[in-house]
């Protein structure tokens, strides 16, 4: 929350708004299901004609219609607010970084590498965008869902939902556990990227005493050291989350497969 400490009126208009936006979507999303479960019942029921289907159908479409409309304007809303307000927030935390690094004194920057710092600013800023826009604005929406999609299907089914509900903890734990690799793999690159951009800095500034000296070889066999070492990292951390999201998606198959079963049963019962 500490992003959020030095914001204008216009970043709070951005943020209450993007927020509600978020909740809206993600609110009007589940209700989907309701509807399209109007589509079978149309053509399950004995005494339909197909004039009445015909008409059912028609009323569907634009009930479907007027979610889609919905879901596209709230959706374009809460993203591009939260965007524009990640863009506002990083802008305002570069100049006061910049400001409170010129006012230090000179002790901190013999004991801070001080060619690290711009390749640590660029990585780290980017990172704090994408984290207080995109994903913020993304996992309010998936809450939102959620919590949504959970109070439709207690409204109109609430002993299968209950019974679907109890997967739930399942879900929550490996998102917390993806969560918490994600975290560990963007400090790592963080790091190691800070020091490769660190080598570089420093070689290039020191481009001509390195030249003098003839240690260009073992500064590229320096840099091609941190480089596989990102590279490590970068693999690293890839192969993890690809392990994860490939978790995830067996979690919600084997939910849907248990769903189908629980539902088979209360058919037969």
């Amino acid at each position: 929350m500490k992003y959020y400490s030095f914001l204008s009126t216009f970043d709070y208009f951005l943020l209450i708004f993007g927020t509600l936006a978020a909740v809206l979507a993600g609110g009007i999303l589940p209700s989907i299901s309701l509807v399209m479960g109007h589509v079978a019942a149309a053509f399950t029921d004995g005494g339909s004609s197909p004039n009445n289907i015909i008409g059912t159908m028609s009323t569907i479409a634009v009930i479907v219609m007027m979610i889609a409309m919905l879901l596209f304007i709230f959706s374009y809303i809460f993203f591009a607010f939260y965007q524009h307000l990640a863009e506002n927030i990083c802008l305002d935390l570069r100049k006061r970084y910049i400001s409170a690094l010129m006012s230090q004194e000179v002790g901190y920057f013999e004991i801070n590498k001080v060619e690290q710092i711009p390749a640590q600013i660029s990585e780290i800023f980017e990172t704090v965008k994408s984290s207080i826009g995109e994903k913020i604005a993304n996992f309010i929406f998936a809450i939102s869902t959620c919590v949504s999609g959970m109070i439709y299907a207690l409204c109109y089914g609430p002993v299968f939902a209950a019974v679907c509900i109890a997967y739930l903890p399942i879900l929550l734990a490996i998102v917390g556990i993806f969560g918490l690799m994600v975290r560990k793999s963007s400090l790592n690159k963080l790091e190691v990227v800070k020091q490769l951009g660190g080598v570089a800095e420093e070689t290039l500034t020191a481009i001509k005493v390195v030249a003098g000296f003839t240690r260009e070889d073992r500064e590229l066999a320096k840099f091609e050291r941190y480089s596989e070492n990102t590279m490590v990292v970068g693999k690293k951390a890839s192969a993890m989350m690809a392990l994860m999201v490939g978790l995830m998606k067996f979690s919600i198959f084997f939910f849907y497969t248990y769903s189908l079963l629980v539902g088979s049963i209360f058919i037969e019962k």
